[in-house]
């Protein structure tokens, strides 16, 4: 099963995406990008890191493209080369083209995903991935 972070400052929206990748992702959850970084730091040096990330952009404390840099810069610090690093879909309520290549730029993602999330959308974008 996959190891997946689910972060989203939305509690319902963590929760309706652990239910839909139920029985496809073991999920944990961070409520904003700075306890995200923190997790993937942690679970990295436990050596039990996360194989797929799903990351809202828009949060407090810390925004998803800062958490997605960061987290990329700790894969770099441990010589994970970009193409072994971890999964990341970006969520995003914005759906301008600028908007998603920002998305892709900033985060290295291999997805994003417009809000609301449908659990069809969700798990044929991972299914693409080669996650499910």
């Amino acid at each position: 099963m996959v190891k997946c972070l689910v972060v989203d400052d939305d509690e319902l929206g963590r929760e309706l995406i652990a239910q839909y990748l139920e029985g496809v992702a073991d999920c944990e959850m961070a409520e904003n990008g700075l306890m995200a970084v923190d997790m993937f730091r942690a679970a990295f040096e436990e050596g039990n890191p996360y194989d797929l990330i799903i990351l809202d952009i828009v949060m407090p404390e810390m925004d998803g493209h800062t958490a997605a840099k960061e987290i990329r810069t700790i894969e770099k610090e441990w010589g994970v080369s970009i193409n072994d690093g971890v999964s990341i879909v970006v969520l995003s309520s914005l759906n301008t083209p600028s908007d998603v290549i920002q998305a892709y730029v900033s985060a290295r993602s291999a997805a994003h995903l417009v809000k609301p999330v449908h659990p069809d959308k969700l798990l044929a974008t991972l299914s693409k991935m080669g996650i499910c």
